[in-house]
C-alpha cells in the first residue's frame, strides 16, 4: 500500500514543475512515470523515513527487473527523484529535517558494479 501523503507530495511537485518551472505536459508525464518508482519503493513509509530503507532506489529498480530500461532512462529516473527530494526538503523543511542533503545527492548514483543489460 502506498502512503497517501507521499502521493500528494508528488502531485504538488508536478504542479510546481508545471506552474513555476514551466515544464511541458510531456515532461510532467515523464516525471510522474519516474516518480512512480519512488512511490513503489517507499511503499507505506512516509518519504521522511526513506533514508532508512535498506535497499537504494537504483538497487530497487534492478531488483524489480525493469525490462527495457537502459542506462539513460535509469539515470533519468534517478535524476527526477533527486530533484523531487531537493524540492520537498526546501518546501517542507521541518518534516524532512532528518533527510540529509548528502543522502539526496547520492540518489542519482548507480550502485558500483551495476549495469543495465539490454
Amino acid at each position: 500500500m502506498l502512503d497517501r501523503q507521499n502521493y500528494l507530495k508528488v502531485k504538488l511537485f508536478l504542479k510546481f514543475s508545471r506552474d513555476v518551472r514551466g515544464r511541458s505536459s510531456v515532461q510532467i508525464s515523464n516525471d510522474f512515470e519516474h516518480l512512480k518508482a519512488l512511490l513503489l519503493w517507499a511503499g507505506s513509509q512516509p518519504f521522511g523515513s526513506v533514508p532508512t530503507i535498506n535497499t537504494s532506489l537504483s538497487d530497487f529498480l534492478f531488483q524489480k527487473g525493469e525490462k527495457g530500461l537502459d542506462q539513460t532512462e535509469l539515470q533519468s529516473i534517478l535524476n527526477t527523484n533527486e530533484r523531487f527530494f531537493l524540492w520537498v526538503k526546501a518546501m517542507f523543511p521541518v518534516e524532512f529535517q532528518n533527510i540529509r542533503l548528502s543522502w539526496i545527492m547520492k540518489i542519482s548514483e548507480i550502485s558500483e558494479g551495476k549495469e543495465v543489460i539490454i
